[in-house]
């Protein structure tokens, strides 16, 4: 991942841990938050939103390893990912039990949106990511999100 990947990552990590810890859904992991989500296979979304109802305690679990696959998988593209790649880590997400997987593309500002292995909507710079049944009311324009990678001028 390089530092546009990461910067985009971060961005989408604080601003849907900001929605998600208001409603009191869960929480967020970035990119070094390993998870084993099947027997042997794991994997470090680049940001996972993971619901409190995996963890009916409340708590986060003292475990390095999280032994589940999350509700929510991003998955931020660099330059060295292939198109083979991430279907495969689209469908070990699914067969895993995650719910949702946005995949956001920077080079061509625009995400790809799956519920399922095979269910996806490519989405443009001017549409709306959703969260769906998985994060019921988080929103966030596409562009809003892109333009991290702008100076902006106040």
């Amino acid at each position: 991942m390089g530092i546009r990947e990461s910067l985009l990552a971060m961005a989408l990590a604080r601003i849907l841990g900001t929605y998600v810890k208001q409603h009191d859904l869960g929480f967020i992991s970035g990119t070094d938050g390993t998870m084993e989500i099947l027997s042997g296979l794991v994997r470090m979304p680049d940001v996972a939103f993971i619901s409190w109802e995996r963890f009916p305690s409340g708590r986060v679990p003292d475990d390095v390893v999280l032994h589940l696959a999350p509700d929510l998988a991003v998955e931020v593209l660099g330059a060295g990912n292939t198109a083979k790649e991430m279907e495969r880590k689209r469908r070990e997400y699914f067969e895993a039990g995650v719910r949702l997987v946005w995949i956001i593309n920077p080079k061509e500002r625009n995400a790809l949106v799956y519920t399922s292995n095979d269910a996806g909507t490519l989405l443009d710079e001017n549409s709306v990511l959703s969260g769906g049944r998985v994060i019921p009311g988080f929103e966030l324009r596409l562009s809003e999100l892109f333009a991290e990678l702008n100076r902006k001028n106040d």
